[in-house]
């Protein structure tokens, strides 16, 4: 799987091992819990609003011991300056199909150096997961 935060590659997939691990979403929905005096049952209504946490972890291969701390030292303020949405390219199969997590926010970036790679923990707050593209 390929990921990008608008044009920036966070995953850059298969064929550079650069795919992402420990890959997880989780969505919540905001919900209203109405209790009423007698009532036998709560009644849950949905109001929408879907949550969308994307974490996932990738480890990348630098150049040099020096390329590998820079990048540690400055990616997360790389992300800040990026469109938000995220693009998950699925590489599995013929074709490669795009998933949008639209609204997406930078929330956590944990970079680990280890001599000439870096593993990138990374936390995204958003909406919904679509198969359409964001408007530009």
């Amino acid at each position: 799987m390929k990921i990008l935060l608008g044009n920036l590659e966070l995953a850059r997939g298969l064929a550079l091992r650069e795919s992402p691990r420990r890959f997880a979403l989780e969505t919540t929905r905001e919900m209203q819990v109405a209790t009423a005096l007698r009532s036998g049952a709560v009644r849950a209504i949905d109001r929408g609003n879907a949550r969308t946490v994307a974490k996932f972890t990738v480890a990348r291969r630098h150049d040099s011991l020096e390329a590998a701390l820079r990048f540690a030292c400055t990616h997360a303020a790389d992300l800040a300056v990026t469109p938000g949405f995220l693009t998950f390219i699925l590489e599995d199969g013929p074709g490669a199909a795009e998933l949008h997590l639209t609204n997406a926010a930078v929330h956590t970036v944990r970079c680990t150096p280890a001599g000439l790679t870096t593993d990138t923990d990374y936390e995204f707050v958003g909406g919904a997961v679509t198969e359409q593209p964001p408007a530009a």
